[in-house]
Order: C-alpha cells, then structure tokens, then sequence
C-alpha cells in the first residue's frame, strides 16, 4: 500500500514539475520569436534566438508572455495543455494595433476581428464602395457604379497613401479620377486591409493623413501538393447586376501560386424615388500569384494583374469611361537570417500602366455643341528595399524606397455649333508630367517599464517636372517646380493600465509635395465645382501636425475603441478663382488654380463598439465625425463626410451555421458647406439592411439579403451632383441580393 501512494504520489510531482520546451512562431511567417518575456507562476524569463523557453509544468497555472511586437499575450491553461502537445505557439503581430488603426481581416478560428471581409466581399468590383461599409471612410462618388474616392477624416486624393503588397500602386490616368487608385486592387486577392489613420505609417510611403494597405493571403506551404479553389456568384436585383469571381492553385513544399479572375456587370438602377439613375458598367480583371521557396531562408514572390473597364457611367461628369485598361506587375525578394540581430531583408520592384479612354458620345446632350474624347495614359515605377531587424528589446525597420509617376494625354474637341463649327482642338491635359520620389524610411519598437512605442520617420527627395508644356499652361506658369526635401515623423506610445484597458497617445507630422493634378493639370474640372482647373508649380508641400489619443477597453465578450483627433493644417493645398485666365470650354463658368492656405484645421472623432450578448447574439456600433475649417476666409473645408453612425444585431444559430444580421445606417445633417466650391447642404438618412448567411456545407455558402429595406431615397454628402442640374446621384432604393459560394 506504501509502495503505491509512493508511486502515486511521485506520478503526480512528475507531472506537475516536468520540464517541457515551447518554442514561439510568427503566425504569419512561422519565424521564430526571439527575446520574448514569458512569466509562468514564479518561473521567468525570455525565448532564445530561436524562440523557445523551457518551463515546469503547473497543472492549472496561466502562461504570460509579452514582446514589442505582439504585445502582450495570456495562454489560459487549456490551451497550454494543447500548445504543450505540439511544442509550438503561433502569435500574430499586434504592433499595428498600437496605432489608431482599423484592421478589415478575413476571419480566423478563434479570433474576433473588428470586421471581416467576406466571400461576397471578394466580389466587389470597386475597392471603394467595399471600404464603404466602415462609419470611418467615406466614398466620392462620381458614378452610381464605380470610382469611389475614399475620404478618411476629410483626407482625399494624395493625401492617403493606397498601396498593395510589398508597395505597389497605380496612377489615375484620367484627370476626374474615373479610375481611382484604390479601383484597380483585385479584391478577390485580398486577405486583409489595414486602415492606419493619421500620418503614423511612414514605411510605404508618405500617409500625409492615413494609409490604406491592401494584402494578400500569407504564405503557407504544405508537405506534399495540394490544390485549393473557390468560386463565388452573386446577383442584385436594382441594376440586374451580375457578379462573379474565381481562385484556382496548387502549393507544395517549395510553392505555391494561384490563378485568379473576376467578371461584373451591371445596368442603371432605381432610386429610393422610383427615378432611373446611369449607373452601368463592365468590369473583368485576371491574375497570377506566385511564392517559391528557394530555400529555408529564402522566398521569391511574383504576381501579374490585368484589369479592364468599359461602357461605365458617369452622371457627375462630361464625359463617361469608354475603356480603361491596367496592368500591375510586382516582383518581390526575401531572405531570413538566423542567429543574428539583422533578422530579415525584402525587396521589391513593382510596376503598373494604366491606358484610359474617355467621351461625351453617348452623352444625352441638346443641343451638342461638341464632341468630346480624351485619352491619357499614366505609368508608375516602383522599388524599395527594408531591412528588418531584431533587437533583445526592441525592433528596427528600415530601408530606401523610389518611386516614379508619369503622365500624359490629350483631349479633341470637334466643334459642331458656333464660328467654329467643323474645326477640332486639341488640349495637352498632362503636358506629360512626371514625379520622382526616393525617400529614406525607418521605424523603431521598443518597450520602456511596460509602455510600447513607435518611432517612425521618412526623409524624401520630390522632384516634378513637365517634358511637354502647353502655351496656355506657361502663361499661367511661367516657373518650372523645383525639387523639394520633405520631412515626416510620428512617436506614439500605447501602454497596458489594466489587463482590459489600454491607452496610447500619438503625434506627427507630415509634409506632403502637390500631386500630378495639383501640379500640372490643364484645364480640366477636376473638382466639386465646375471650374476648370490649372496646376500651379510653383506650390509649397503642405504640412499636418496631427495628434491622436487612443482608447481601448476588450474583455472576452465585449471591446470598445476610441480614437480623438486634432489636426492642424499649414500650406493646404486649395485653389482659387483666376479671374484673367478664360476657360477653354463653354460649360464652365471660370478658371481655378490650385494655391495653398495659410491655416487649416480637422478635428473629430471615431467610436468602435461590439459585445457577444450571449453565446448566440451579438451586436455592434461604429461612429465618425470630422470637423474641417478654412481659418484663412474663416468657412468650411469641402467635402467633410458628416457624422455617421452605423448599428448591426446579429445571430448565430443553427450550431452557427445560419447568422441573420440586421444592420442601420444613420447619416447626419451637413449644414458645415464650403460654398465657394459649391458645396451644398444634405438632409440626414436612415437606411436599413438585412442579410443572412448559411453555411450549407463546409465548401458550401449561401448568403442573401435586402438593402435599403424601407427604399429610402437619399445621397451621400460626398456624391458630385449630375451634370447640369443640382440633383445629387440618389443612391440604390431596395435591392434584393443573392451571392452562391464554394470554396476547396
């Protein structure tokens, strides 16, 4: 009897005290995590270069473990119990959720993320409008259909930084922005979107006031081949619009690539009012994507993409997209280093050339006084270069970068009434500009008595120059651009007060030369008003000193984000009447040129709300609200989004294989116009949707639903009106919804 309670008894201290080696990877990588602080009841310490750390298992007992780069981290003792099994716990990064960052994620086992991008989401034909469903990014909407400009905070155009993996973008070639940058991203290639808010992220670019970030899945290679696909279908009934995407690949142990493509189509819609609205348009795009793994250390990543646009409406503007064809080409390199700080570097070349052709033909106008066609073409090089490295307590991130845009046009007017009637002009739109970029980024992590902190900078060479000038532009301009060195930085810090609540406090300040547009454009009416515009090359870079203060509260069933903003403005970019300059068409009233503001100011806030009601139910609110102000003539800055409030209750039912969702939309009174650029007020809105998914299989989806349920007629604050008239473009009234999904 002795003999077995000894036995017993030694079983259990054996169990209990045995050592056991967990070693930690990067979700996303699978590269070990060095210099990690783990604290397991009295047993402290930290991982080796090669991640691991070795501890004496306590039945019961939590693990902590806490890095610079993925904060800290509570391993509850069941899931110690499985990690233990394996020898391994994957962490993902969570350093970007130290800036006042949205994070849109396809959805992983066991994580809440903020929002999620969905099978249907894959589907959308305009990066834009899918961004659209956040409270915090609005939209610029020229067409009822396509080429939606986001606007986070009041920031547009060239003042966010849109880019894709490893830094690639494209130009707009056309003036009006038909084909926005954020037009061309292949959603269906598109795993997560990173919204950094404010000019925190300085690492791809200049985010004078925010940066979007496009990636693709992350890469994964498998022991033997396998094949993966999905395919995706989906139709509305308001615009008999016809959406279709498809994914099919192979990876292997040293590979893994994938063929993608995608075809939309859709017809002029009905209002809430019952009115036809021009909305059609034609949209396909297709895609290769590939990684080989060259070696343990080394990865080779290669991806090509061609999409294509034609017959699309545009009621804002005088004239409608006839074709527009692109290509984006990236190219990337990175290589692994072990047993040394320096833990990685990547390389990247990327390229795109966008071909745009626009008209007035099928424009319905009486009397026609003429016929219009312009065909422009940009061209956007890109390379940069980063070395990551790893530090006991801190990280380092930094490397060169260049970038090049290019532009050129030309617009025919065939006169048909008036003296010159018979005659064709021709506008050089671009002059055939171009803009060089080289800068030189870093960004640094380090943690001091428990508070985490970001460093970031970026120096960078702005050179402009016009290889083809017009005689009416020189006039205008009689001084070529000289070359600019603009500076930026951010330092923020984010510390933990509570295993709930944590705070962070950010300052920066950007400094951002004029775009393409600013600087060269001809004689073309580019903005909310009807005046034709003019670059000006003699601009100053404008500059953002913005602070953000932070605020997050999350328990296991419910988290709240609070974001506060101030932004002040110098140099702003704007543009004023020039009373001794005439327009070159009949329709606009004058001639603006682009000049910059002494002072300006934005200033607001954003509110993110979910709760897990109960192991079925949730719910969720999301909030924005942005003041902008001209101190110089003392009146609003143009095209503020107004506050927005969006609601969603939802379910999980049927053992979460059916998840009905009900979601409302109220938008606000903007009664804070700039009325010199003919902005007008727009009534408040309530707009209310339902869908529901369900999960028939686990290749199998269906997901329907009904938009705008109540037909509400309404417009965004931030839609153009339609051309020759005050009527703004109304948004869809009721729309019925069906998207089929299958994915292997």
């Amino acid at each position: 009897m002795k003999k077995s309670l000894t036995a017993c008894m030694l079983l259990i201290c054996m169990q209990v005290y045995s050592q056991n080696t967990i070693q930690l990877l990067d979700k996303d990588t699978q590269d070990p995590i060095s210099f990690a602080h783990f604290l397991f009841e009295d047993q402290k310490g930290s991982t080796n270069e090669m991640g691991e750390f070795t501890i004496a298992l306590i039945q019961g007992e939590t693990l902590y473990i806490s890095h610079v780069n993925y904060g800290k981290i509570t391993i509850q003792p069941d899931a110690l119990t499985e990690a233990l099994k394996t020898g391994k716990i994957f962490l993902s990064k969570s350093f970007v959720s130290l800036l006042p960052t949205t994070v849109i994620a396809r959805r992983s086992a066991g994580e809440a993320e903020k929002m999620t991008i969905t099978s249907s989401d894959k589907l959308s034909h305009d990066a834009g409008e899918f961004l659209n469903q956040s409270a915090m990014v609005g939209g610029i909407r020229k067409s009822g259909s396509y080429g939606f400009d986001p606007v986070i905070r009041g920031f547009k155009y060239d003042q966010l930084n849109i880019v894709m993996d490893h830094g690639m973008a494209a130009t707009a070639a056309c003036p009006n922005r038909m084909d926005t940058p954020i037009s061309q991203v292949p959603l269906n290639m598109v795993d997560q979107v990173e919204i950094v808010k404010g000019p925190h992220s300085l690492r791809y670019g200049n985010a004078f006031g925010g940066s979007i970030h496009f990636k693709s899945s992350p890469i994964d290679y498998t022991d033997r081949t396998t094949a993966f696909g999905r395919a995706t279908g989906s139709y509305e009934s308001n615009g008999e619009i016809f959406r279709t995407e498809a994914l099919a690949g192979a990876k292997g142990k040293f590979y893994k690539f994938g063929i993608f493509g995608a075809y939309s189509e859709g017809s002029d819609y009905e209002d809430g009012n019952g009115e036809k609205v021009a909305a059609g348009f034609n949209r396909r795009n297709i895609g290769f994507a590939a990684n080989f793994k060259l070696s343990d250390s080394q990865n080779l990543q290669f991806s090509a993409n061609s999409n294509f646009a034609e017959d699309i409406d545009f009621p804002a503007l005088n004239m409608d997209l006839r074709e527009d064809d692109t290509k984006l080409i990236s190219l990337g390199h990175k290589i692994t280093f072990k047993n040394s700080p320096l833990a990685s570097i990547s390389t990247a070349a990327n390229a795109s050339f966008v071909d745009h052709v626009m008209d007035n033909l099928t424009k319905n106008l009486n009397p026609r006084k003429v016929n219009a066609i312009t065909e422009a073409e940009t061209k956007n090089y890109a390379f940069r270069t980063e070395a990551a490295f790893q530090f006991k307590e801190s990280s380092l991130f930094a490397g060169i970068d260049y970038k090049s845009e290019q532009a050129e046009g030309e617009r025919s007017r065939e006169m048909l009434m008036g003296p010159m009637a018979g005659n064709t002009m021709y506008d050089n739109i671009w002059q055939d500009s171009k803009i060089e970029k080289l800068g030189l980024f870093g960004e640094y992590h380090f943690s001091i008595n428990e508070t985490y902190f970001i460093a970031s900078t970026r120096i960078e060479n702005n050179s402009a120059k016009s290889r083809d000038k017009a005689a009416n532009f020189s006039n205008a301009n009689p001084n070529d651009p000289s070359d600019e060195i603009n500076f930026s930085f951010s330092i923020g810090a984010n510390k933990d007060l509570s295993e709930t609540l944590r705070a962070g406090i950010w300052f920066g300040r950007a400094e951002r030369s004029g775009s393409l547009t600013e600087r060269f454009i001809n004689h073309i009416p580019v903005d909310v008003d009807p005046y034709e515009r003019i670059g000006n090359t003699e601009l100053k870079p404008e500059l953002n000193y913005q602070i953000d203060v932070n605020v997050n509260w999350k328990t296991e069933h419910f988290s709240v984000d609070f974001n506060l903003f101030h932004s002040w403005l110098r140099d702003y970019i704007s543009s004023e009447i020039r009373s001794d300059i005439s327009p070159l068409m009949a329709t606009a009233p004058g001639v603006k040129q682009f000049v910059n503001i002494d002072k300006a100011v934005m200033r607001g806030f954003e509110i993110q709300f979910n709760q897990v009601i109960s192991s079925h139910m949730y719910h969720g609110l999301n909030l924005a609200y942005t003041y902008g102000k001209n101190l110089e003539i003392k009146q609003a800055l143009p095209e503020i989004p107004p506050l927005d409030i969006r609601y969603k209750l939802g379910a999980h039912l049927c053992k979460q294989k059916f998840t009905p969702e009900l979601s409302l939309r109220y938008s606000a009174k903007q009664n804070r116009i700039a009325e010199n650029y003919g902005e007008t007020e727009t009534p408040d809105f309530t707009v209310f949707d339902f869908k529901a998914k369900y999960q028939l299989t686990d290749y199998f989806q269906i997901i329907g639903g009904i938009r705008n349920l109540f037909d509400e007629a309404y417009y965004e604050h931030l839609s153009r009106s339609v051309k020759g008239s005050n009527n703004a473009i109304y948004a869809p009234g009721r729309n019925f919804h069906l998207t089929l999904s299958l994915s292997l």
